[in-house]
């Protein structure tokens, strides 16, 4: 017998998450250009940002240099928009004593979701992309526990795009409950794989 399945967060009901989303006002916007693996996979957490934030859309494919909705907001936005990635020209963002720095004033983010090795595909790809602003997050420990992380660093979607918005709003509270869903999320994975698979796969 199949189980039943939540269309709107992509879980089966018995780890549906949409009863601990909050939504959230985010006056920076977000766009996330998502491989099309990972729209595929459970372990996915760009859907807990989809359903949280206001301001939030999302394009699927491998590269985007021709995707006319995301040129077309490239030009707009001309001056506003940067892309969280780790590029070679990337600037790490980060608050100050008096807010955010001077330099990122950014009305506009991109992210890419994937996996590392796609993620870095699609920006290969995506040439539309590289003449952007670059920021990258100071170095923390991600909680994605349900997937190999190549370094400290490295975040789920759904933790940088919260790092982000909280240090351009130099609020830490303001995004938490995004992260909170992702905890959540992260707990009914390893309680439904079994502790065991979790420990000999996952575990360090």
């Amino acid at each position: 017998m199949s189980r039943s399945y939540c269309y709107q967060c992509q879980r089966v009901q018995q780890a549906c998450l949409c009863q601990q989303i909050s939504v959230i006002d985010n006056p920076v916007s977000v766009y996330v250009l998502q491989h099309p693996d990972e729209s595929r996979v459970n372990k996915g957490t760009a859907i807990i940002a989809k359903l949280s934030l206001k301001n939030y859309t999302c394009w699927t494919g491998e590269d985007f240099t021709l995707h006319a909705a995301l040129n077309q907001i490239l030009e707009k936005h001309s001056g506003k928009i940067s892309i969280v990635y780790p590029a070679e020209h990337a600037q790490t963002l980060h608050i100050n004593s008096d807010g955010i720095d001077d330099d990122f004033k950014i009305e506009h983010l991109i992210f890419i979701d994937a996996t590392w090795r796609k993620a870095k595909k699609i920006w290969s790809l995506s040439t539309n992309l590289h003449k952007l602003p670059a920021i990258k997050l100071d170095a923390r420990q991600s909680n994605y526990r349900i997937r190999k992380i190549p370094a400290d660093g490295y975040l789920s979607t759904v933790e940088a795009i919260a790092e982000s918005l909280s240090v351009l709003e130099a609020d830490d509270k303001k995004y938490k409950s995004m992260l909170s869903v992702f905890d959540s999320m992260i707990d009914n994975q390893i309680e439904m794989m079994g502790q065991e698979t979790y420990k000999n796969n996952y575990d360090k």
